[in-house]
């Protein structure tokens, strides 16, 4: 029931309304209830779920005791324009239900606590006579602010030059608090810079009362409200207004104080310390002397003394010796001297040091502060540690790593983070090559990734009510101007696709190559011509292609393949490509591509490819046999180019990927027709799958092979090795751990985004049918048998198949085609692993598919009868008209780009506009053929391609669709999932339900979202899973854990070692043991902060073990997920290169499979027993390593690896005695059976 408002003060809003009307209710015990009130205007309305408190108000309110708001009395009465809207009592409905469950649940307290502020300060750590003290940079006078400390976060406010500045710190950036109770100061050490803003104004808070506000004001936010959303805050690159200056330093300086009001200053920490969100030290802390050391002329000396040294010195170790300062690992002049002992210990004893002796410094840095000693940043002891990690470094094992990366197509690559108020330098990391990194081999130094990005290396979100106008001034600052590195000044070259829309960048510095200085110009002129191209947005693109990854590359001329033009094939009138992105290729280019491409990906018959200004598909076909021909067509050239040495390889269409559905997909599966029950099937196969994993040892074996986790340690194997001889893997925390979060992130991926696996389905890549023999409407596909497909490609002729193509939003984005299989002996046969579309007809079916072409999309395919039978309708594809390039009308410069990739970064509204449309769908009676659908369905198209024509979407059409606040349950944000302590998945306790929430965290960090149950499909399935029973009653893994798993292991070991060859034992390995343990740790240490977007924070371990990056929603990021993908191959690499140091291979290159049972290259059992070494090395303490790590804790993958490569070498030795004792029976003239 409604309940209409009148009277209600005009500059209130909806949540300052909700504030006020709050006390009201609860004296009534009220609590299912909402209030709407339109921006300015002077009414609202409040929706009761329950008509007999409607009532209960009323006769409250409208009959003996007036409303009263800010001194106005407000008037009400009964609503009659209507039922209240449906979403929204479905949303109170459902609120109710969950603060029914989470009554049960115990709540720790909610409300923030706040300090009076006098004082705020910014500076650093530092020591006096070993004592810590903390010196100021920048303070900024804070009378009548205050810092209040919330449910996630901290938040200070105080009154700046330009209005009230605020600064925000969530508790997750906080390493540690010092508390001083004799000065009342709160000082805290931050991972990363906070959130830093300038408050426009007050309107829309409860803290104004109308009554004594002016004229002048009232109208002033009256007006506003008029015009839409209004600016709030103004994000900040740094703070202006303090005594000295914060632009300076911020990036730099981690440690912010808090002066504040001794008023119940100690009952208030008291207070902060109960919720146990922070590590608090009680000391008070002294402050540096005045003639201390200033930070800005330390990083200004530093600068300079780099600058001297750019052109003498290796670029490498200067590098890592920026990065210890402009990451705020070591104070300036630390480094400087730092700097002088290496040099001058160079320039006198012609003492060498590595790169990587210093980069191995940021794993024994720690935070400047209480508890650490002071001994850690003394310039003397820093170098100490510098050589013996020099020393560690010259046992090579660490390039044998960095070879075999080379001789996988990867180079190391430095790396930039640009944040709103930081430049962090990374790397190098391991990188594909891209066209330009393989032109210039030997000076790829001189080329870095730039990433922009929020302070914690996440996308920089939009929002409404804030301004970022600033922080992309500073971003375009950086482009203009390029970054300083080094001494050497990297300026903005280009980016590819993806880098775009994940917002990195390539930079480069001058550079001479072949007694030619190379720049911008000569690069960019050397990909091709593009200069007439007038679009910014088009020749980015062009440009961007030569920065594609492309792992392999074929040399034309030492092959000898010979390039020619193929027609396209088109419709009878001409207006479609049928084989748009489409070439062919004789089998001797096949055997040629194949012969540099690695391990199980060699084989493939189809490619994705880059060529000169050319892109696209090649696929084989046999009816070129004996020659060695590639054929181009017209529609894969983009730009005519002269750099066509090289066949460069993005990707192969090696095996066949899974088919998963997703949300989009399921809606319109939905809208066709299909019944829930076939989604709720194939959602309860999946679901039984993962309820079952760790029920027994083949169960959890089989499921991390198919994740491919450890599967190049063999660690699927290993588990059913070491139930074989009585040992339980659950006994240990960190094995369990990886089996947890492999089943978890399966678990949310299937009820928060609907992954579910079909299993009479497939992904392929699309390709043309060169031959003709498809009709019009029939497609082949062809793959190799994989236990994640339920039948064979040969048993699915004249089969009907549903064909779509991701991101699918249009209803016709899921046609159906005949499944046509060739007869034995046709070329079409020889393909593997792709789908074969007809060349007839009036339009191809690619592009009928959320306009798919045949350049390198990946298509699904479902073949399911029970699926394809029961569709009814089949919608017609959607058909939008080309949008063309914006041009400038003239030639287009890097200032161009640069300015459409800051646009574009800006304006991208594609995850807005995709959320809508699910919203709607679920909504709207028609689902995704509502008229409002389709026209998101098609802005979404037109968003797809804004990147390559520069023409953003008009949201304006968007602003206009009636929309409701309320969203189906199936969006509900998952329980947050932590990795505590690095060794235990830990879900965080339920907050209050949405809708009934009184946040005191943030008002403006966006809508409070209400949820409702849906009925449709989504939601079905989104409540057939309850992730929290079955993490505790299937996943969770409640075995007692221990560390006897191990030596009991050893133990087997070192029996079975004896007993097949009892010659010697193995501690005259141990030494060779520990450096090895040393070198897989520090690559270990390496990639936890290579693969981490954030400066300080690392990922853990298991996070490198698994390849997959932990995101505690449980949804991944792109970023998130193109990272992953890297991770799993970097630690693929790491994997094979640590078999390769324990079991003495020739070649680290090697491709060890799960049933390696070869022995190492001594056949003495020597590499046995080195193994049993490394597991023996393994679970003892390293306490001889100098130095500390920032996060703790010993890594433990180590002992995993061991193991493994001991098993085999085991198995290895048992087969050698074996085949010795058959020898020598037969030479005693005995044959064995």
């Amino acid at each position: 029931m409604d309940v209409f408002l009148q009277n209600v003060p005009p500059h209130l809003s909806e949540h300052a309304l909700r504030k006020q009307l709050d006390p009201y209710l609860k004296n009534l015990n009220i609590q299912d209830w909402h209030c709407h009130k339109p921006k300015g205007r002077n009414f609202g309305n409040i929706t009761f779920l329950s008509p007999q408190q409607a009532e209960q108000f009323l006769q409250c309110f409208a009959t003996f005791t007036p409303l009263l708001i800010f001194k106005t009395i407000v008037k009400c009465k009964r609503n009659n324009r209507g039922a209240p809207d449906p979403f929204l009592l479905r949303s109170l409905t459902k609120a109710a239900a969950d603060r029914e469950i989470e009554r049960s649940q115990p709540q720790a307290p909610e409300r923030k606590v706040v300090f009076q502020t006098t004082e705020v300060s910014c500076g650093f750590f530092t020591y006096s006579s070993g004592q810590v003290c903390y010196s100021s940079e920048v303070n900024w006078p804070a009378a009548g602010g205050q810092a209040q400390f919330g449910k996630y976060s901290i938040r200070v406010t105080f009154d700046g030059v330009n209005g009230k500045q605020r600064i925000d710190i969530p508790y997750r950036i906080v390493d540690n608090l010092v508390v001083s109770s004799s000065a009342c100061t709160l000082t805290l050490t931050l991972w990363e810079s906070p959130r830093l803003y300038r408050v426009h104004g007050t309107a829309g808070s409860t803290r104004g009362d109308p009554s004594t506000m002016t004229i002048e004001a009232l109208l002033a936010i009256t007006l506003s409200m008029k015009t839409g959303p209004r600016i709030q805050k103004s994000r900040l690159s740094f703070l202006p207004g303090g005594i000295g200056d914060h632009q300076d330093i911020i990036g730099q300086t981690s440690v912010y104080k808090l002066s504040v009001s001794p008023a119940d200053f100690m009952e208030s920490v008291r207070s902060v310390m109960d919720r146990g969100l922070l590590t608090v030290h009680l000391q008070d802390i002294p402050l540096t002397p005045a003639y201390a050391l200033r930070f800005k002329c330390g990083l200004t000396d530093l600068e300079n003394k780099i600058a001297g040294l750019a052109h003498v010195a290796p670029f490498d170790i200067i590098f890592q010796m920026e990065a210890l300062a402009k990451n705020g690992y070591l104070l300036p002049w630390t480094v400087s001297e730092l700097i002088d002992k290496w040099w001058n210990s160079y320039q006198a004893f012609n003492i060498e040091i590595s790169s990587a002796a210093v980069k191995k410094l940021f794993s024994q840095i720690d935070f400047a502060g209480v508890g650490v000693d002071s001994s850690m940043f003394d310039p003397d002891e820093l170098w100490r540690y510098v050589l013996a990690n020099e020393e560690e470094v010259k046992t090579g094992r660490s390039l044998q790593l960095i070879s075999a990366k080379a001789r996988h197509n990867l180079v190391p690559i430095y790396k930039v983070n640009v944040t709103p108020t930081r430049t962090i330098l990374h790397g190098p990391e391991p990188e594909a090559k891209n066209r330009i990194l393989r032109r210039f081999p030997d000076h790829t130094d001189y080329f870095v990734r730039v990433q922009f990005s929020e302070e914690d290396g996440s996308d920089l979100m939009f929002n409404a009510t804030i301004s970022n106008d600033e922080i992309f001034e500073r971003f375009r600052t950086i482009f203009r101007e390029g970054i300083n590195i080094a001494g050497r000044q990297y300026g903005f070259l280009g980016f590819s696709h993806s880098s775009l829309r994940g917002h990195s960048a390539w930079f480069m510095a001058p550079f001479v190559y072949q007694q030619q200085l190379h720049s911008y110009f000569t690069v960019i002129n050397f990909l091709g011509n593009t200069e007439k191209i007038q679009s910014p947005a088009r020749r980015a693109a062009r440009i961007g292609q030569a920065f594609t990854e492309t792992p392999h590359a074929v040399s034309l001329a030492d092959t000898g393949i010979t390039v020619a033009e193929l027609s396209d094939v088109e419709s009878p009138d001409g207006s479609r490509v049928f084989s748009d992105g489409a070439g062919i290729i004789s089998d001797l280019v096949m055997d040629a591509i194949n012969a540099v491409i690695p391990g199980k990906k060699a084989g493939s018959t189809c490619f994705q490819v880059r060529y000169g200004g050319a892109k696209g598909m090649l696929a084989l076909d046999p009816r070129l046999d004996g020659r060695k021909e590639m054929y181009i067509r017209p529609s894969m050239v983009k730009f005519e180019s002269s750099d066509t040495a090289n066949l460069e390889i993005c990707d192969a269409a090696s095996k066949p990927i899974p088919m998963v559905l997703n949300r989009q997909l399921v809606k319109i599966l939905e809208d066709m027709g299909l019944p829930a029950q076939w989604f709720l099937d194939q959602q309860s196969k999946a679901l039984a799958r993962l309820r079952l994993m760790t029920a027994n040892i083949a169960n959890t074996e089989h499921f991390l092979t198919r994740q491919h986790i450890g599967t190049n340690l063999a660690f699927p194997k290993l588990l059913r090795r070491l139930e074989r001889i009585g040992l339980d893997y659950r006994r240990d925390r960190f094995l369990s751990l990886i089996v947890e979060s492999s089943v978890l992130r399966e678990l949310r991926l299937l009820k928060h985004k609907a992954r579910i696996p079909i299993e009479h389905g497939i992904s392929l890549f699309g390709i043309m049918d060169e031959t003709g023999l498809l009709k019009e409407g029939e497609v082949f596909i062809t793959f190799d048998d994989a236990d994640y497909i339920a039948d064979r490609y040969e048993d699915l002729d004249h089969r009907r198949v549903l064909v779509t193509r991701a991101p699918a939003l249009h209803p016709g984005d899921v046609q159906i085609a005949v499944n046509v299989v060739p007869p034995p002996g046709h070329p079409l046969r020889r393909l593997r692993n792709c789908i074969i579309f007809s060349r007839w007809g009036s339009r191809d079916l690619p592009s009928c598919l959320s306009g798919g072409d045949l350049d390198g999309d990946v298509y699904g395919i479902i073949w399911d009868e029970r699926a394809v039978q029961q569709v009814k309708y089949v919608h017609q594809p959607a058909d939008y008209s080309r949008v063309a390039p914006l041009e400038i009308g003239r030639p287009v410069t890097s200032t161009d780009m640069a300015s459409f990739f800051l646009e574009f970064m800006a304006t991208d509204q594609l995850g807005l506009i995709a959320t809508r449309h699910i919203i709607l769908a679920d909504q709207r009676d028609q689902g995704t053929l509502d008229p409002d659908c389709l026209e998101l369905a098609h802005m979404h198209s037109t968003g797809v391609d804004y990147s390559k024509t520069g023409r953003p979407v008009d949201m304006s059409v968007f602003r206009r669709m009636k929309m409701n606040k309320y969203r189906p349950d199936f969006m509900s944000p998952a329980p947050l999932a932590t990795i505590k302590n690095r060794t235990e998945i830990v879900f965080d306790a339920p907050t209050a339900p949405a809708a009934m929430r009184q946040d005191d965290d943030d008002e403006d960090v966006g809508p409070q979202q209400m949820f409702y149950c849906s009925d449709k499909i989504l939601g079905v399935l989104y409540r057939a899973i309850d992730e929290t029973k079955i993490w505790f009653e299937n996943v969770k893994i409640t075995t007692e854990h221990d560390s006897g798993i191990w030596r009991e292991l050893l133990d087997h070991l070192k029996s079975a070692c004896d007993k097949d060859s009892p010659a010697r034992g193995y501690s005259q390995y141990m030494k060779e043991a520990w450096e090895i343990r040393h070198a897989y740790e520090d690559a270990m240490w390496d990639a936890t902060s290579d693969f981490s977007d954030h400066a300080a924070m690392r990922i853990t371990e298991l996070e490198v073990f698994t390849g997959n990056i932990f995101n505690k929603s449980g949804t991944q990021t792109r970023r998130q997920r193109d990272r992953s993908v890297k991770l799993r191959d970097a630690f693929d690499h790491m994997a094979k290169w640590g078999e390769y140091m324990i079991r003495r291979h020739d070649n680290p290159r090697l491709p060890y499979d799960d049933h390696d049972t070869q022995g190492g290259a001594a056949e003495d059992n020597e590499t046995l027993r080195l193994s049993i070494a490394c597991l023996h090395v393994a679970l003892l303490k390293d306490l001889d390593r100098i130095g500390i790590r920032r996060e703790g804790g010993e890594f433990q993958s180590f002992k995993v690896l061991a193991a493994s490569c001991a098993f085999k070498e085991l198995d290895a030795a048992i087969r050698r005695r074996d085949w010795s004792n058959m020898v020598f029976t037969n030479v005693g003239g005995v044959t064995l059976n």
